[in-house]
């Protein structure tokens, strides 16, 4: 019985969250991880890509660690789009969230799941 209670409260709960997901990038040039927040719906991540206003193909990110993700693509210096996929499925585009100077340490607000 304890057993099952646990793995109740360890499953996911839908939710909605005010505002839109939250992407703070950190890092340098060579090495950009981005930790993702705020995020409603099903409220977990399995995949996040980002693409540059002049990279015309996405790029995967893997994961860091939490909600942290990270790639060693060259981001600086192009407008972000980040998509992120929850576990359930869905999938979320926020289109040039971040513009072309942004500088590490910012966070830029996307759109959220219902």
């Amino acid at each position: 019985m304890f057993e099952e209670l646990y793995l109740y409260i360890l499953r996911s709960i839908p939710c909605n969250k005010k505002g839109g997901i939250r992407f703070t990038v950190t890092g340098n040039p060579y090495f950009n991880p981005v930790a993702v927040w705020n995020v409603g719906g099903a409220g977990d991540v399995i995949g996040l890509q980002v693409k540059g206003h002049r990279k015309l193909k996405w790029t995967a990110m893997k994961r860091n660690w939490g909600q942290k993700w990270e790639t060693n693509a060259m981001m600086a210096g192009e407008s972000l789009t980040f998509r992120v996929r929850a576990s359930d499925g869905r999938y979320s585009t926020s289109w040039h969230i971040a513009p072309k100077n942004w500088q590490f340490g910012q966070t830029f607000e996307g759109k959220n799941f219902k």
